[in-house]
């Protein structure tokens, strides 16, 4: 894993670096062009140096100001409600945050209450999205367990899975940005999908900021249930992928103590919460009497 985090950081860095140089040397040549003119105007050094980190100050808070307009609160109801969402999702942008003491400790207690609770809707919503899967994947043993072996099911299961999550959580919500957000090219609208739905939350993305923008109070409800519904999309694929064991890489970072552990039953599963079980390769026949499946496959019967 530290030598995956050293390939990103080099790969960052002979990426991004240029281009922030590029950026950098501009705004140099930008401050150096408005601090003379305003030396010439009276000014002095203190009150330059001042009137930038003003700007600055007020450009992280949020606070802007175009064409003599300034820019809408971020605090209206609205918008509250949709930072309220991208906390609780823990995909928390940090566009937008508390300035408050009062503000800081009331996000703190909001989320040790609320991040639980929405940890378990989206797992009672991700098992209500699993039923067709299962039923999917039922429906590709009754017809494909003559032709292929349990594995290759398996595979074509996780590929129907992926490209669905593709079309919905991605590929539709990127052109229907695309279509609202003006600036956004398909490539920036597809990385703020992903970047959300991962929860990075990187927050230079930020649907609905415009000025003016028709319906932002509705906009900003319908991305905050899209999280939801794109956070279920994401532990459904994820569900699948980890089913397949060749693909649960949590078994190159287990000791051999650990995997026994793994293998033991867990009782008491009336409450919900994931099957557990021990994989093997020794193949038994379906319910059907028909198709070969491991004892993972057991798992959709």
């Amino acid at each position: 894993m530290f030598f995956y985090l050293l390939i990103g950081a080099i790969v960052f860095v002979r990426i991004e670096k240029p281009v922030e140089t590029i950026e950098m040397d501009a705004y140099l040549e930008f401050r150096q062009e408005w601090t003379k003119r305003l030396l010439t105007n009276g000014f002095t050094e203190e009150e330059i140096d001042s009137l930038f980190a003003n700007i600055r100050d007020a450009s992280l808070a949020g606070v802007w100001m175009q064409n003599n307009v300034t820019s809408e609160t971020n605090w209206n109801f609205w918008q509250a409600f949709f930072f309220a969402g991208t906390l609780i999702s823990t995909v928390g942008y940090g566009h937008v945050s508390p300035r408050t003491p009062t503000g800081k400790l009331f996000t703190i207690i909001y989320c040790i209450i609320g991040i639980p609770l929405t940890l378990a809707l989206l797992s009672a919503l991700a098992v209500r999205f699993r039923q067709p899967s299962v039923w999917l994947r039922s429906k590709m043993n009754t017809y494909f367990g003559q032709m292929f072996h349990a594995k290759h099911i398996q595979l074509i299961h996780l590929a129907s899975i992926s490209l669905l999550v593709l079309i919905l959580a991605f590929i539709i919500p990127s052109l229907l940005f695309v279509s609202i957000e003006d600036d956004w090219t398909f490539l920036d609208a597809f990385y703020y999908c992903f970047i959300s739905l991962t929860t990075i939350g990187l927050g230079e993305y930020t649907p609905g900021d415009k000025p003016g923008q028709p319906f932002k109070s509705l906009y900003k409800f319908m991305i905050t249930v899209y999280l939801i519904l794109g956070l279920c999309c994401m532990m459904l694929f994820l569900a699948t992928l980890y089913d397949i064991p060749q693909f649960n890489l949590a078994r190159f970072f287990l000791t051999k103590s650990d995997s026994d552990d793994e293998g033991k039953p867990i009782h008491n599963i009336q409450n919900g919460g994931p099957k557990y079980m021990k994989y093997d390769e020794e193949e038994t026949l379906s319910m059907d009497g028909r198709t070969p499946f491991t004892a993972i496959n057991s798992y959709y019967q």
